[in-house]
């Protein structure tokens, strides 16, 4: 579509640097750009420029003052930005799948570990190589370091979501977000419910479209007595970038035990948790309207729960079910159920669907999220990864963790961008 896309970068990055006569002034490279605008448009450049990952195009502001200046203007330009992302979007989504994990160390129970301390982050770039799944396909293996953060923050299991680049870190109260592809991060504003007053759950971080904003929710639970028995109320709070604060939203649940929520899932403007209480149900969060619902399981699961697992994914744009059971820490065989309605605003208004039962061919442990080409992440016993693909019945194994399991937490889907967490002073 744009044949021009082949020129090298480091063809454009010898624009501008010909032989001259000593006594010349070399010519503004940008805006004017006399230099490059003879062989290529600005408007091109830009656009080659957008296919850039965001670490290159960082270190291209070092080949002149004036690439310097205009790459960060770049930057600060919003429309640029989002075209950059979308591009990197849409190369990921065709090409390949990033696998982003995250080694959550607790330094102060590891010392021996606290060189990692600012290496948190590995990636996986899975490749979709079809003539090449026998033998595993094609991966990439990238660490990503962090900026230098406070020596007092601690990040023991911090790791708890990303959007566009942008990584959540949080323990305690608190909470930073990252984009480490860039080298920014941010402390957040203390929460307004102290931790002291509540035990603390998830908390998930995304992109709301309909408001223009990113926000963080921070779910927890507060006990009290009625009549005697103790019971658990949800709490949660909202951070909003756009205003740098927090609120605490409304949410009416009540549990007669505590309540374990699993791993938040995002699907069109939504957060989906599976709560494992007396009375499992899904709790949903419309991150524009802020609003809470909560929805029920299909009536087939009702009396599973007892005996199975079950965890929520995300599969083509729809919420699913994973539901499993162990024998022996195996699980053989694992059912996908999924809802294409969930009408938002309405309590237990979904409509289930039982769409498939996936049958592994080698021994696995849990099932954990769908990735594109109609994969799915799994844990295996062998205390690897493994990529089970649906239409082929294939299995790849992902044998990068070099770290004990036990320290290893994980996300997926990971896309870099050149998003900035907004920081005030606390932004490096």
């Amino acid at each position: 579509t744009f044949p021009w896309l082949a020129i090298s970068v480091s063809s454009v990055l010898s624009f501008g640097s010909s032989e001259r006569n000593p006594k010349e002034q070399p010519p503004p490279l940008f805006p004017a750009m006399p230099s490059i605008s003879c062989d290529l448009p600005e408007e091109v450049l830009e656009e080659i420029l957008s296919w850039v990952p965001p670490e290159s195009l960082i270190r291209f502001k070092c080949v002149t003052k004036s690439w310097y200046a205009h790459i960060n203007s770049l930057l600060k330009n919003p429309e640029f930005v989002n075209k950059h992302l979308h591009n990197l979007n849409n190369k990921i989504s065709s090409s390949s799948t990033l696998i982003f994990s995250s080694v959550s160390i607790a330094h102060r129970q590891h010392p021996e570990m606290e060189s990692l301390r600012h290496s948190l982050f590995k990636s996986v770039t899975v490749f979709h190589d079809h003539h090449n799944e026998r033998n595993g396909g094609n991966f990439v293996r990238e660490d990503f370091r962090l900026p230098t953060l406070p020596s007092e923050v601690n990040l023991s299991g911090a790791v708890r979501s990303h959007c566009n680049g942008i990584i959540c870190l949080a323990h305690d109260e608190t909470i930073i977000l990252c984009n480490p592809a860039i080298r920014e991060w941010r402390i957040l504003p203390k929460p307004c419910v102290s931790y002291g007053e509540f035990c603390v759950k998830p908390v998930g971080f995304s992109y709301d479209s309909r408001g223009n904003d990113y926000k963080v929710v921070r779910l927890g639970t507060d006990s009290f007595r009625r009549d005697g028995i103790k019971r658990f109320k949800m709490r949660a709070e909202v951070y909003s970038m756009s205003s740098d604060s927090w609120k605490e939203t409304g949410i009416q649940l009540e549990f007669d035990r505590l309540p374990h929520l699993g791993k938040e899932v995002f699907c069109k403007g939504v957060f989906y948790w599976f709560i494992f209480s007396g009375r499992n149900i899904i709790l949903s969060f419309d991150l524009f309207d802020e609003v809470f619902h909560t929805i029920r399981l299909p009536n087939n699961l009702v009396e599973a729960t007892k005996d199975h697992s079950i965890e929520s994914a995300v599969w083509n744009e729809s919420i699913a079910l994973f539901v499993y059971r162990q024998e022996n820490a195996i699980t053989e065989s694992i059912e996908v159920w999924v809802t294409d309605d969930c009408s938002g605003g309405v309590n237990d208004s979904c409509s289930w669907i039982k769409k498939l039962t996936i049958r592994p061919p080698v021994d696995v442990a849990y099932p954990l999220a769908f990735l594109k080409n109609d994969e799915v992440l799994m844990k295996a016993t062998s205390r690897t990864f493994v990529l089970y693909n649906l239409r082929s019945q294939m299995i790849r194994n992902l044998s990068f963790m070099d770290v004990p399991m036990s320290c290893v937490d994980w996300d997926y889907s990971y896309v870099k961008s050149l998003i900035s967490v907004h920081g005030g002073s606390q932004t490096h």
